[in-house]
């Protein structure tokens, strides 16, 4: 059930990238990059290796909440 709900909110994402090109045609690489990108975080909740999809959950989970940090520190010193 979670798998298929995964898969539903990647198509739906895509479809709304679409729309979003439709509307200002300047972003058409963009979505093409987003729309590749969630492929294949969709596609991945697919695979049947529960080991391989834990231990790349919480790499993205690690990289998320560094990001947030450095997005921090660059707020913080003025950067942006």
């Amino acid at each position: 059930m979670i798998r298929e709900s995964i898969l539903a909110g990647g198509i739906l994402y895509v479809i709304i990238t679409t729309i979003q090109v439709l509307g200002r045609p300047s972003i058409l690489m963009e979505c093409v990059v987003v729309g590749f990108a969630l492929f294949f975080a969709t596609a991945f909740y697919l695979t049947r290796k529960e080991h391989t999809l834990h231990a790349s959950e919480a790499a993205a989970l690690w990289a998320a909440v560094l990001l947030f940090a450095v997005y921090g520190m660059f707020k913080l010193g003025g950067a942006i």
